[in-house]
């Protein structure tokens, strides 16, 4: 998969001993195929993956944006909010369709989140 975009969140709460990250990948399979990977588990550890690919763009970023809300919705099920440690965009590539200014700004960035950052240890 070529990575065009990766996004990183991470949500701790000490307190309940919750501790996780999340991590969404676009980009394009060797066909030109659009791409997404979801990541997501417990701090330190592997977790889980899910595909998904050959669906149209339009329709892959609404499943991106769909995960995205759930996730800020973390503060009610887990007790924590999730926020951006890591964003990192191919040259050229506008991430501004995939990751929306207004969505990504409710993860605690004032400048919506797309700089790069760089990426934390797990």
């Amino acid at each position: 998969m070529d990575g065009l975009l990766t996004l990183t969140l991470e949500a701790h709460n000490p307190a309940e001993n919750r501790h996780r990250w999340y991590e969404v990948r676009v980009g394009r399979d060797l066909f030109g195929e659009w791409t997404v990977c979801l990541a997501y588990g417990r701090t330190g550890q592997a977790g889980q993956h899910r595909r998904f690919a050959g669906a149209g763009a339009d329709e892959l970023k609404a499943r991106v944006r769909e995960h995205l809300l759930r996730r800020l919705s973390a503060p009610r099920r887990i007790g924590c909010p999730y926020r951006m440690t890591n964003t990192s965009v191919a040259d050229g590539f506008d991430p501004a369709g995939w990751l929306p200014p207004d969505l990504m700004a409710r993860f605690g960035t004032a400048e919506g989140g797309l700089a790069s950052r760089p990426e934390p240890a797990r």
